[in-house]
């Protein structure tokens, strides 16, 4: 049991990261786009891309939380 809420804490945590690498990502395009004048097309892909990337973790985190959920129903 202990070994299962340890890797659950790890994915926890890889979550997280991501989420917050993610959020400097999306801060960092609309910094470059601003400062080198990308077009809208592709401030849009590029957004589209990290907009996925949040997805992902959000489909992630539900999945994880369906995990916690089943362990601690038995």
């Amino acid at each position: 049991m202990g070994a299962n809420d340890d890797k659950l804490s790890r994915d926890g945590r890889k979550l997280a990261l991501v989420s917050v690498a993610g959020a400097f990502a999306f801060m960092g395009i609309e910094f470059a786009g601003a400062m080198f004048g990308w077009s809208n097309q592709i401030m849009g892909l590029l957004e589209l891309g990290v907009a996925a990337v949040f997805l992902w973790v959000f489909i992630q985190a539900f999945r994880l939380w369906r995990r916690r959920q089943s362990e601690q129903d038995g």
